[in-house]
């Protein structure tokens, strides 16, 4: 995740900041709902419907917030970027893809006392913690069990 605005700490609470980009919330409430956590440990919801073309997710502050109500307080987008291949219809799908096999071989002997399944999650884990959170939603991960 790549934060691309926060409110400045040095503004009063009701305070407009000028370098915050639009709220631009739907006229029909609708939202995005993703969420991202900032520096401070602080967790964030989107608050703006997808618009096409974008990439940008903004969270405004809810009334009675720590800033002035419907302002945007941050903004974030992931590191990959819409292709000329996608760019028409306003969807995300974070193209090119790439696959990554891992073949784990053991004789049966080994297998002893060994749990697949635990094995199995602990390497996915394993390699799920070098991405990035927002490329999550785009990983897939499958297993097979061969005799």
């Amino acid at each position: 995740m790549i934060i691309t605005y926060q409110r400045p700490d040095a503004l009063e609470p009701h305070q407009i900041d000028p370098d915050a980009p639009p709220a631009d919330l739907s006229p029909t409430g609708a939202e995005c709902g993703r969420t991202t956590i900032d520096v401070q440990g602080a967790e964030w919801r989107c608050t703006r419907q997808p618009h096409p073309v974008q990439d940008e997710h903004r969270a405004a502050y809810d009334r009675d917030g720590d800033g002035p109500d419907g302002a945007v307080a941050i903004a974030w987008t992931y590191q990959y970027a819409l292709t000329d291949r996608n760019i028409g219809d306003g969807i995300d799908r974070a193209l090119p893809t790439r696959s990554l096999t891992v073949t784990l071989s053991f004789p049966e002997r080994a297998a002893h006392g060994i749990n697949v399944d635990v094995v199995t999650r602990s390497m996915i884990n394993a390699a799920l913690d070098y991405f990035w959170e927002g490329d999550l939603d785009d990983v897939t991960a499958t297993t097979t069990l061969t005799p």
